[in-house]
């Protein structure tokens, strides 16, 4: 995954879960629970996920492609 695809997916995530800051987010992300989205292009779906989680179950999709916020900031 490349790291651009992170960093929209990222944005995303911080928009639809109301973070308004980078530094919000990172914060966060460091409970062992925290948000997620899934990775596949054009789908914007959202969930709680442990913070290691990069293939969560997607319930739009029905595939596993959600990756923690966690995920998505430290890789």
């Amino acid at each position: 995954m490349s790291d651009l695809k992170k960093e929209m997916k990222l944005d995303q995530l911080m928009e639809i879960e109301g973070f308004e800051s980078f530094d919000e987010i990172c914060e966060d992300s460091m409970n062992s629970v925290n948000c997620g989205i899934c990775m596949n292009e054009g789908c914007d779906y959202t969930t709680t996920v442990e913070s290691d989680c990069d293939d969560g179950y997607c319930e739009e999709c029905e595939t596993n492609t959600v990756c923690s916020a966690t995920e998505l900031i430290l890789f």
